[in-house]
């Protein structure tokens, strides 16, 4: 049997202050989905939550390349973005190549 809306985790309360027309665009959001406001909150949340952690990852991983010294110049990903993207995808393969990476 399958159950919707109930969450199977440990569940907290939270309050917090919000623009009072913020409050009630998202209830009438939660009125024509027919879902409660709390369902839409969560659902922010959980979106937030995905999209800056992959954000962080995505930085985290930056940093951590550039701290083995794998970066190129500005004016090198300039040229590169300014050719056709065929020529990108062979220039990126001939670069790899020679450069020993």
């Amino acid at each position: 049997m399958l159950s919707f809306g109930i969450m199977s985790t440990t569940e907290k309360t939270i309050s917090f202050r919000a623009v009072a027309e913020k409050i009630d665009t998202l209830d009438s959001l939660a009125a024509a989905q027919d879902r409660s406001r709390s369902y839409l909150i969560n659902e922010a949340i959980a979106n937030y939550i995905e999209l800056h952690t992959y954000q962080d990852a995505v930085v985290r991983k930056g940093i951590a390349e550039m701290r083995k010294g794998r970066v190129i110049s500005h004016q090198e990903v300039v040229k590169r973005t300014k050719q056709p993207a065929r020529a990108r995808r062979f220039s990126g393969r001939s670069s790899g190549r020679s450069s020993g990476q």
